[in-house]
């Protein structure tokens, strides 16, 4: 989807496909593994703020540079190297109790783009921009994380929690939600329209989890005062039937969130 000068789409990673709706909705199979293209169409330096089912997965930033394309296939933590995987709704191991049956934000995808204000002065700096691994420079100063780029700053929690918790692959990775349980927001259901029965395409809710292992690593960088308005752009991850995600994909502009698929029982 693309609003603006900013861009998103949910891609495959390795084999399978996924259809984006021109309703928001990207239709997936249970265990897929996909990255975020975020693309920045403009003249100007962006920062991206990436949530996934409600959680932030970009720290203080994802810094995106004029007329540039980046996938991030992986929340930026230092002690997180899972990919994303698309997990269907009821899955108790990854979304607890309640399978993710009463999260109004599953299998939301919303990414806020900010511009880089140009003459700006003097940059301050920000954590961290998706290139090469942070690497030891002499005399470099550290990086800061000011609060008006990262208001969301994961607690200490984040890197407290267990890389030993098992995937629901079986593969070793730690479920998503349960290795953001620290910074996750407390949500209550809300009363949203369902999908209409006329979307055949759509069989169930989904959700991320995190399987396997990514080799995408961060640098950290710097970036001067950024515009205040952010140009949202949200996209809804469900689980769609096989021959409706072989049928052409469709894009679409606009801001109009797509609906969460009514629960299963």
């Amino acid at each position: 989807m693309r609003v603006g000068d900013f861009g998103v789409e949910v891609v495959p990673v390795g084999t399978g496909r996924v259809r984006e709706l021109d309703s928001g909705h990207v239709l997936a199979r249970p265990g897929q593994v996909y990255a975020l293209r975020l693309r920045n169409f403009g003249p100007l330096r962006c920062i991206a703020d990436v949530r996934v089912d409600g959680n932030l997965v970009t720290a203080g930033g994802l810094v995106i540079d004029a007329w540039t394309t980046e996938e991030l296939e992986r929340p930026i933590s230092a002690d997180e190297d899972g990919r994303f995987t698309v997990i269907a709704e009821g899955d108790e191991r990854v979304f607890g109790p309640d399978g993710g049956r009463d999260n109004p934000d599953l299998g939301r995808i919303e990414v806020r783009f900010r511009r880089e204000l140009p003459g700006s002065g003097r940059a301050r700096p920000l954590p961290p921009t998706l290139l090469e691994p942070i690497v030891n420079v002499p005399n470099a100063p550290a990086p800061q994380r000011p609060d008006r780029i990262m208001p969301d700053a994961s607690p200490p929690g984040w890197l407290a929690a267990s890389p030993q918790r098992p995937s629901p692959n079986g593969n070793g990775a730690p479920p998503f939600d349960r290795r953001l349980d620290a910074i996750a927001p407390s949500w209550a259901p809300v009363d949203e329209p369902p999908l209409p029965s006329s979307a055949p395409d759509v069989e169930r809710a989904a959700g991320t989890g995190l399987t396997g292992h990514s080799e995408q690593r961060f640098r950290a960088t710097q970036v001067g005062p950024l515009e205040k308005e952010a140009t949202v752009i949200e996209l809804r991850l469900v689980i769609g039937a096989e021959e409706a995600i072989d049928a052409p994909a469709v894009r679409r502009e606009s801001a109009t969130p797509p609906v969460r698929p009514a629960a299963r029982p």
